[in-house]
């Protein structure tokens, strides 16, 4: 066979895997002995993972499906043949999870469920896998997990034997664990997805004692790697939002709405090793703690190159951002906060001491540049530092700190109050930020588009604020080095 007839062959050889791509069907009407036709549809979705092969869709009725085993995708799809799991078109499918109460582990043993970090959704080592318009709920641990390995198997030159997965307009609601997580996977997708109720403490496995806190987060992103959280909507969980944490790089965070959690939004925190190479941006979130929150809490760990920027926090009980000292409280480097509107952020009474629009807790940083943020009637102060005022300015500059350009609405002049850590957070707004108070388009129906911007003058040169189209925020005109 000469070199064209063998292309021709592949080519001929890829359209017949094309033509022979099947849908799958489920119903809770079904019979896992049936064909897995529309006509005659299986009644389990496992039923349909363990069928599904490349290029295959599975169509699941809508319907409540009570499973007593995680839900497994068995086979993997192709970069030109994903394995598409969905729902049937304005149906409404949900896999209940309650009847999960433990995990047999490689010896052989039986765990406890709520003791794994393993969802009612196991998506692991499989590739180009897509979930749609399907809501796992009633979890004693995870919702949907996607997992390739752990902290002890990651290897940052290898592949990770989970990648290409996308889980799209997925709902996850009560969970004991996370309700979407993602364990040492590249190249994950978390789409338009809604989080309710995750890390609920108080829904676990009779008999497994309760722990001073719930694991993780509502979205963990734990050591990904080229990963994307979009347009998701996390509201009435347990704790923190979305954190991207461990080893985690090469992500973005953005156009995600949280609200009405205890704890921070959104949150970097490094764990075994380096996290880096972050961007979070056009996020919103309200109701919360904390808006955005830094951490290397985690031994021997490091931070660098976070850019948060075009976010809008509002009505935070504690700070809009906050350098936190919980942990190793270990080195955080080249993080970029720009062209963010903080509104609101900071309450009396705060266990954590006096609270702000930035909160300057920890110390341990070099190369940060704060810039064209507006700052507006944070309670305590505006911006504030965890230091000695006389001192500050000289280590800032040796740290290569810059905070300049900022609108901020005025000087509080509170006095400083005591919270964790023994910490004392004091106003300080150098020269180089304009004090001045924005108006909004329309600031009691929430729509912090900014209609006064004045001009912010510094060393000679004028600095025009450009308000982005819905949040509030501004874009640059510049990029600092």
């Amino acid at each position: 066979m000469n070199i064209y007839r063998f292309f021709i062959f592949l080519s001929l050889l890829a359209a017949a895997s094309h033509i022979s791509a099947r849908e799958w069907v489920v119903a809770t009407t079904g019979s896992d002995e049936a064909p897995g036709t529309i006509e005659a549809p299986f009644a389990t979705i496992q039923k349909a993972c363990d069928e599904a092969q490349a290029g295959d869709t599975v169509t699941i009725r809508g319907g409540v499906y009570t499973v007593a085993e995680q839900v497994k995708p068995l086979n993997s799809g192709a970069p030109d043949a994903w394995i598409v799991y969905r729902s049937y078109p304005g149906e409404k499918v949900v896999i209940d999870g309650h009847r999960i109460q433990q995990l047999t582990d490689p010896q052989g043993g039986l765990i406890a469920f709520s003791r794994m970090t393993a969802g009612v959704v196991q998506i692991e080592n499989v590739s180009y896998i897509k979930w749609q318009d399907i809501t796992v709920s009633n979890s004693y641990a995870g919702g949907i997990i996607v997992r390739g390995g752990s902290m002890h198997t990651f290897d940052p030159e290898k592949k990770s034997p989970t990648y290409k997965i996308v889980l799209e307009n997925c709902t996850t609601n009560r969970s004991h664990n996370s309700g979407i997580g993602i364990w040492y996977a590249d190249s994950v997708l978390v789409k338009g997805c809604e989080v309710i109720g995750a890390n609920d403490n108080d829904y676990r496995v009779r008999g497994v004692q309760k722990r001073s806190e719930a694991p993780h987060e509502a979205i963990s992103v734990c050591g990904a790697r080229w990963f994307e959280i979009c347009y998701n909507h996390l509201h009435n969980c347990h704790k923190e939002g979305i954190d991207v944490k461990e080893v985690s790089r090469y992500g973005v965070v953005h156009n995600n709405l949280v609200h009405d959690l205890p704890r921070q939004a959104y949150y970097v925190d490094a764990w075994f090793g380096l996290l880096e190479d972050i961007e979070l941006y056009e996020n919103v979130a309200y109701n919360c703690v904390w808006g955005f929150a830094i951490s290397v809490e985690g031994k021997n760990s490091e931070l660098r190159n976070i850019r948060f920027h075009h976010n809008l926090m509002y009505n935070m009980k504690g700070a809009g951002v906050l350098f936190g000292m919980w942990g190793g409280d270990l080195l955080r480097e080249d993080i970029h906060i720009y062209n963010n509107t903080f509104y609101k952020c900071g309450s009396p009474n705060v266990f954590s001491g006096g609270v702000g629009c930035i909160n300057i807790l920890s110390q341990n940083f070099k190369n940060v540049y704060i810039y064209r943020n507006i700052c507006d009637k944070g309670w305590d102060y505006n911006i504030g530092f965890n230091a000695d005022l006389k001192n500050l300015p000289k280590e800032l500059k040796e740290k290569n700190f810059v905070l300049k350009e900022n609108l901020v609405e005025g000087l509080k002049g509170r006095p400083s109050r005591v919270g964790q850590f023994d910490a004392f957070v004091r106003e300080y707004i150098p020269e180089g930020n304009k004090i001045g108070v924005p108006l909004y388009r329309d600031e009691l129906g929430f729509d912090f588009v900014p209609e006064n911007i004045p001009e912010v003058e510094t060393s000679g040169t004028k600095w025009k604020y450009e308000p982005s189209p819905w949040y509030g925020a501004f874009k640059p005109e510049s990029t600092y080095k």
